[in-house]
Order: C-alpha cells, then structure tokens, then sequence
C-alpha cells in the first residue's frame, strides 16, 4: 500500500493488515492524513517460533543432504549430525517469535543467550551482538525491520560465526541482503559455516543454482504461519481491529 494507491482511496479512516507487519503500507503517509492502522500481532508467533526450532533441527540432522541423497545411510564422518542438548543457541531479536524460541531452546536443555534492542528478559543471558554470533552453536534471526537493523548481519558480522555453527533465519532478507545471502551460502558450500535454513517465501532472490548439492542449506516451503490455530487467531484479531476502526474502539494500533 503506498501512498500512490491510498490516495486512491476516499473517505479512507482505517487500514487493517491481517498480519502482524505494516511496513509494506506508507505509515508516514497514514499519519499525516489521520489514517489509523493496525495489524494482529502476536497470531502466528508460535506458529513461526516452532517452525524455527523445526529448521534447527533439519540441519542439526543434515536433513538437506538426506534428501539429496534419496535418504540412503552412510558410516563416515561426512554424515555425522548434532545433537542440541547442551548447544548454545543466540538469539538475535527477543521479541514474541524470539521470546517463544528462548523458551523451547531452554526447555530442550540449550544454553540460550540473546541480543536485542529492544526486548529484556533475566530469564536468559544477554550478550552484546558480536560476543553473541562468536558463542553461538545456532544463531535465529528475529529482529524486526527497521532502519538499525537493515545491515545487522553483513559479511563481517556474519564472519564470527563458528565453521560448524548454523544460521536460522525466522525473518529472511531483514537484517541482510543480497551480497550477504551469497556470502552464506558460499561459507557453508565451503564448509566455513554449519548451515543455513530460511522460508523459501523470503528468499526469492537465491539462485538455486548455487546451492551445492548436498550442502547443509534448507529452504522449506512459506508455511511458518499457515497453522489452523494461527489462522483462527490472525482472523479474531483482524475482525476486532476492522470493528475497532468504525467504533473508533481501536484494537491492535500499529499507529
């Protein structure tokens, strides 16, 4: 929604996005006209989060070179997996989705440490960001979007990973971009980074073709929010926000 199509709109008093981001509308635009939004924040957190640990765990098992090797076994080093207990994972983002994954990474016996600009929680150790991406067995990307956050995983910082440490990422291209994605790929096709999982729907710009065969990349199809229960509550809150906007009752204000 940018300002070219809201001004097509007249009378325009409200705009409601059934999801919980709004950056794709010209807030400033809403702003300036008396335009209230609002979106449903918080209905697909655990959806996402559980979709988060499901990546880890898909590469802690190699699942992508499984798969390209039609899930035959093999007895050598090269097809040795992880086990999670005990492994530390950083947080990068603690905000409902990165809150949610602290809490099953602890309750899965992982050492959880985090780092966030916004969020604090005592039950978990913060660490500033660098000290968090050189610690860190899995690293989750869970930072909103916005303008100190757009480079926060550039190749430098993403250099202090560990070789055997994967990248998770809940929200891809935010934090990131394009010579960065290339970045991650080439180090774990090298063996310089453990892995590298996100949802397909982010990640549009990838050339499939670069992903090595066998290599510990997963990028699982945009279903991260599609649960019954996450529908179900995405679609209470949004009919609650609309009636919110005409009895000027407001629900779930973005602005």
């Amino acid at each position: 929604f940018p300002k070219e199509e809201l001004e097509k709109i007249k009378n325009l008093r409200g705009v409601s996005t059934l999801s919980a981001w709004a950056q794709w509308i010209d807030l400033d635009y809403c702003k300036q006209n008396n335009i209230v939004v609002t979106n449903t924040p918080g209905a697909n957190s655990q959806s996402v989060a559980e979709y988060a640990i499901w990546m880890m765990f898909s590469l802690a098992k190699k699942l992508p070179q499984q798969i390209s090797e039609k899930f035959e076994t093999h007895d050598d080093e090269n097809h040795h997996q992880s086990e999670i207990l005990g492994k530390t994972m950083g947080i990068v983002g603690l905000g409902n989705i990165g809150g949610r994954i602290a809490k099953i990474g602890k309750g899965l016996g992982m050492d959880v440490i985090y780092w966030s600009p916004k969020s604090k929680n005592n039950d978990y150790q913060y660490e500033e960001l660098t000290e968090l991406l050189k610690e860190s067995d899995y690293v989750f990307n869970c930072v909103e979007t916005y303008q100190d956050t757009k480079n926060l995983f550039d190749k430098k910082n993403l250099s202090l990973m560990k070789k055997s440490a994967c990248f998770i990422s809940v929200l891809g291209g935010m934090g990131y971009g394009q010579e960065d994605d290339k970045y991650i790929i080439e180090a774990v096709n090298n063996g310089n980074l453990g892995g590298f999982a996100v949802e397909s729907e982010h990640e549009k710009s990838f050339m499939v073709s670069e992903i090595k065969s066998g290599s510990n990349i997963f990028i699982p199809g945009s279903y991260a929010y599609y649960t019954n229960e996450a529908e179900t509550l995405s679609l209470r809150k949004w009919v609650e926000a609309i009636i919110g906007i005409i009895t000027q009752d407001y629900k779930h204000l973005v602005q």
